[in-house]
């Protein structure tokens, strides 16, 4: 049988959790379908990518970088060299070169409900699409919970899905929490929508022996460096237990060797961005990080009490954390818990809670793209 081939579009603006999620479910797709791969931001889902890129019926461009700017709240060239819309031209120019239609179908990470500023590339892409291969079906992947906007902003998100998309997969377990919470207006878009589970990491091959090792992650971004220091002024009265304090991936070199001028005891080592993120969760006793999607899945996948300190600027993770929480699979921190004495009374109460029995739904990628070939097969 003939293999299909769908465009697969993805930008990340801070972390690296919206293009996990939809390399995981490309690399599903693969099985029975070709998939040509369009990534904008951060590239450091260096392992998963590489094993995609060893399929015959992948291809993968790679987008001049724009990211957030903490700063002015905009787009930037983190190597701020080049004329933002230079790199819309070269983006732009990119994307046409690399299209090879006819495509069976699109599927957007994220759009409508977010990267609304890129809503010229991504209908460029849209049109440009199905002037070549037809009315195909555009299908939208979204993380189950949302920053919440204004009525007015989600009728203009409800109206592009109107427009645009067959069918909305929500990467979240309605029974943890559903898209209501942060989408007012979900009942104005529920025929579409289709809950597949989180889309997790696969399950652990082999278990390591647990070792007397606290895992303290700063996740893809450069955010929550009080929470690396936090950790730092606790060890001192953890003395059995080795701290080990893996930086982002966009922090600099210098601020890791702050960090580890910081220490003040033996039992700390601070570590670069750690690829294979799941082998040191294994070997470790508690996990201690900023709940962001990717560490949150892993930290379930691998059944692993777990600490969370929601960066302070995301109103997403907290939600995500609480409802975690609230169902047993995390212990949520508050920005007075990082007081050590605090931190150390909240890791040792982690470390002594059995954990939950009971399992959520995670099978999202393979689900995804089952649900999506057979739309396609139709």
């Amino acid at each position: 049988m003939t293999r299909r081939r769908i465009l697969y579009y993805c930008q990340s603006l801070v972390g690296i959790g919206h293009l996990t999620a939809s390399l995981r479910i490309a690399r599903e797709l693969l099985a029975h379908h070709d998939v040509d791969f369009i990534q904008g931001g951060l590239d450091v889902a260096t392992g998963l990518a590489a094993l995609l890129q060893r399929h015959a019926g992948y291809r993968n461009l790679k987008l001049a970088t724009l990211l957030h700017d903490d700063d002015t709240g905009g787009l930037a060239d983190p190597e701020g060299g080049a004329p933002i819309d230079a790199l819309w031209q070269a983006r732009a120019a990119a994307i046409s070169a690399f299209l090879r239609p006819p495509y069976a179908a699109i599927v957007v990470e994220f759009f409508p409900f977010g990267r609304r500023r890129f809503r010229r590339e991504i209908y460029a892409l849209f049109d440009a699409v199905r002037a070549a291969s037809g009315a195909i079906p555009i299908f939208c992947s979204v993380r189950e919970v949302l920053i919440p906007a204004d009525a007015r902003t989600e009728q203009k998100i409800v109206a592009m899905v109107d427009k645009h998309i067959h069918t909305i997969f929500v990467r979240g377990d309605p029974a943890i929490v559903a898209l209501d919470e942060t989408f007012a207006q979900a009942d104005a878009i529920r025929p579409k929508l289709v809950y597949t589970g989180y889309v997790a990491p696969d399950a652990p091959t082999a278990w390591p022996l647990r070792q007397k090792k606290i895992l303290v992650s700063q996740g893809g971004g450069d955010v929550g460096r009080e929470l690396l220091r936090a950790a730092t002024l606790t060890a001192p009265s953890l003395p059995d237990y080795r701290f080990v304090l893996a930086a982002g991936s966009r922090t600099a070199k210098e601020r890791i060797e702050e960090l580890r001028a910081e220490a003040r005891s033996d039992n700390v080592e601070v570590v670069p961005f750690l690829p294979n993120f799941q082998h040191h969760l294994l070997e470790s006793a508690l996990s201690i990080s900023l709940g962001g999607d990717n560490t949150m899945l892993d930290v379930i996948t691998t059944r692993k009490p777990a600490l969370a300190y929601p960066y302070q600027g995301s109103s997403e993770q907290a939600m995500r954390i609480a409802k975690l929480g609230a169902a047993g699979f995390v212990h949520a921190l508050e920005p007075t818990d990082l007081d050590p004495e605090r931190l150390r009374a909240k890791i040792e109460h982690a470390l002594a809670t059995p954990y939950p029995q009971h399992r959520i739904a995670a099978d999202g990628a393979r689900l995804t793209a089952e649900a999506i070939g057979a739309m396609v097969a139709r």
